[in-house]
C-alpha cells in the first residue's frame, strides 16, 4: 500500500510565523505517521486570478495552466487536506485566497443532460480537513474559517479541527510549545486515520458553504 498523502497549504507570508511553524509541527508528525507531505507556500506559487469562465469551460480542470496544476493534481491524490493562512481582513491571505478560487473547478458548474445547470464533484469527499490559523485577540477566526471549510468541501475534504493561536501579543511565532506539539499529535493522527466514506454519488456539495 502506497504512503497516504497529507497536503499542506501554507498561506502565511512569513517562514518563522505561528501559523508556519504550527504547518510544519503538523507535517512533521504526518511523516512520523508514516504519510507522505506535499507542501505549498502560496507565496511562491504563480497562480492566476480565477476569471469565472462558467459551465463546461474544459474536459480537465482549469483554462489556465500554472501552478496550480501542481496543487490540482496533489489535492486528487491526498488523503488529507490542512490549509493554513492568518487572518487578513477577516478571511484569509490574498494569495491562498486566489488558489481557493481556482479550485472551483474541482466540483465544476456543468450542463445537465436534460437542460440547465448543476455542479459535478469530481472526487468523492473522503478526505479529512485541517484549518491552522493565528490571529490577534481583538479579531476573530470565523469568518476565515468559514471560507476554509467552503473551499475544503468543494475539494472533496470535510472539516475536522481548527488549530488556532488567537494571540494578545504583536510578537511573530509566538505560539505556544503546548500548541505546537497538538499540532504534530494531528499530523500523526491524519497520517493514521482511515478514509472517510464516499457521500453517495449525485450529491455535489451545496454550494461553496461549509456543512
Amino acid at each position: 500500500m502506497p504512503a497516504p498523502l497529507v497536503v499542506v497549504i501554507n498561506g502565511s507570508p512569513l517562514p518563522d510565523s505561528s501559523v508556519s511553524k504550527l504547518l510544519a509541527a503538523l507535517a512533521a508528525g504526518a511523516r512520523e505517521g508514516g504519510a507522505e507531505v506535499a507542501s505549498f507556500d502560496c507565496y511562491a506559487l504563480s497562480v492566476k486570478p480565477c476569471v469565472a469562465c462558467g459551465p463546461d469551460a474544459t474536459s480537465g480542470y482549469c483554462i489556465f495552466n500554472d501552478d496550480m496544476d501542481r496543487v490540482y493534481a496533489a489535492l486528487e491524490r491526498a488523503h488529507a487536506v490542512v490549509a493554513g493562512s492568518p487572518v487578513y481582513f477577516d478571511t484569509v491571505s490574498a494569495p491562498f485566497k486566489a488558489l481557493i478560487d481556482r479550485c472551483n473547478c474541482v466540483t465544476p458548474l456543468v450542463t445537465l443532460p436534460g437542460g440547465g445547470t448543476g455542479f459535478a464533484p469530481k472526487w468523492a469527499r473522503t478526505r479529512r480537513g485541517v484549518f491552522v490559523t493565528a490571529c490577534s485577540s481583538n479579531h476573530t477566526h470565523e469568518l476565515a474559517e468559514h471560507t476554509v471549510r467552503g473551499w475544503l468541501k468543494w475539494v472533496g475534504a470535510k472539516w475536522q479541527e481548527t488549530i488556532l493561536w488567537q494571540h494578545p501579543d504583536d510578537d511573530r511565532g509566538s505560539v505556544p510549545a503546548a500548541l505546537v506539539e497538538h499540532a504534530r499529535a494531528v499530523g500523526r493522527s491524519l497520517a493514521a486515520s482511515p478514509p472517510l466514506t464516499a457521500e453517495p454519488p449525485g450529491s455535489p456539495p451545496a454550494g461553496r458553504s461549509p456543512s
